[in-house]
């Protein structure tokens, strides 16, 4: 794909609303072009969901196999504080604006522009690249689970994911836990709070207690690869108006994981304090899990490892810079987490991806000369990967 082609892509990448769901249209986009390109390539919707779908391609034939991933949704974008329109791919100077451009919608059209170049090469490679665009990656993660489930990790050697890194290479990447906690308490006049129950104060006092208990249990416990446990609260809701004692309330909890204290580690504290606060007040809390997936640890040293580094270093010499690309692990959660559920512990590994730190952010943006640069680096790999001109 020339320069305009690959820019048009984005275009219509950050155009379509994919928040949280509708991947289907992005899906189908992909599709175009590779038939177009005569790449194998088939959409598949999601059976509960028909505006949801994951998408799978192929080029070539045999071992080994190099899965390449990323993801078609993004988070919400409301239009209060954008300076542009969210869903209108706005440049200016060096920089892209819009939603997705670096999580991950850069990412998808860069791995796409490299599939559709990397397509005139296919006679000569020794192996197969498998493309798994996926839907749900924000919350949830079910496209990759489903793709897990039919099979299509089953042979892979080597995972690559698009996912914003920037100029490093991500080798490890932390599990998460997402809760959602209930409180029930009972409502009455607030001339009355006796007659009542307060479940916004008893939500409170929950969560500050079970923060305590679970930091308690990851006191000492740190991961060489990922550091320490992560601990948020990022949502209450609780009450109705001023003068009413609240019945209820809700929080949503994010827990990021490492494999020294498991998220059924985790759960167990949890499950603990629920049946301790139950046993004690006349509020009642529940939860239910609505994420949750297993940190991933790749090699530091993988075949699949070592060509990224080189061909990404080689690209910054050439910009003057002469420093060594950081190999690293991180809080953020990918795709991963489900494609390589049950993978053998050797199976290489590597987020790497055009990006910066707006990912999720309003004025979410990312550099011309980076999105334009991944391209040519996964060039690059996937020809240094799969033997082409060796």
């Amino acid at each position: 794909m020339n320069t305009d082609e690959t820019l048009d892509l984005l275009r219509q990448f950050v155009a379509m609303h994919t928040e949280n769901g509708n991947e289907k249209v992005v899906a189908d986009l992909i599709d175009g072009i590779f038939k177009k390109a005569g790449i194998a390539s088939k959409v598949l919707p999601f059976e509960d969901d028909p505006t949801r779908a994951n998408l799978v391609a192929e080029i070539g034939h045999g071992k080994p196999v190099l899965c390449v991933t990323g993801h078609m949704d993004t988070v919400s974008a409301q239009q209060e504080g954008w300076l542009r329109d969210p869903f209108t791919l706005t440049e200016e100077g060096d920089m892209f604006y819009g939603r997705g451009v670096t999580d991950m919608k850069g990412g998808l059209a860069a791995i796409v522009a490299a599939m559709v170049n990397l397509k005139a090469h296919e006679s000569q490679m020794h192996g197969t690249v498998r493309f798994l665009a996926t839907a749900g990656e924000e919350v949830g993660m079910p496209g990759a689970r489903r793709l897990h489930e039919q099979g299509y990790m089953k042979d892979v050697d080597a995972l690559l994911v698009g996912e914003p890194s920037g100029y490093s290479i991500i080798y490890a990447t932390k599990g998460e836990l997402n809760l959602n906690i209930r409180m029930k308490g009972k409502a009455a006049h607030s001339s009355m709070p006796d007659a009542g129950i307060n479940a916004v104060e008893a939500i409170v006092e929950f969560l500050t207690s079970l923060k305590t208990c679970i930091l308690d249990a990851a006191r000492g416990v740190t991961s060489a690869d990922l550091g320490d446990t992560v601990f948020n609260i990022d949502v209450i809701r609780g009450g109705r108006q001023v003068n009413a004692i609240p019945e209820s309330a809700s929080a949503e909890i994010n827990i990021r994981i490492i494999p020294e204290l498991s998220n059924k580690e985790i759960l167990a504290v949890l499950d603990e304090e629920v049946a301790k606060f139950n046993e004690n007040h006349k509020a009642s809390v529940s939860y239910d899990v609505t994420m949750d997936i297993v940190p991933v640890i790749g090699p530091k040293d993988s075949k699949l490892s070592s060509i990224v580094k080189s061909v990404g270093e080689r690209h910054l010499r050439s910009q003057g810079n002469t420093a060594p690309i950081p190999v690293i692990g991180v809080s953020g959660g990918t795709d991963g987490s489900e494609l390589l559920r049950d993978a053998p512990r050797d199976t290489a590994y590597v987020v790497f991806g055009p990006g910066n730190r707006t990912m999720h952010c309003i004025n979410e943006s990312l550099p011309k000369s980076v999105f334009f640069d991944f391209i040519e680096m996964y060039n690059e790999i996937f020809d240094e990967y799969l033997g082409i001109n060796q």
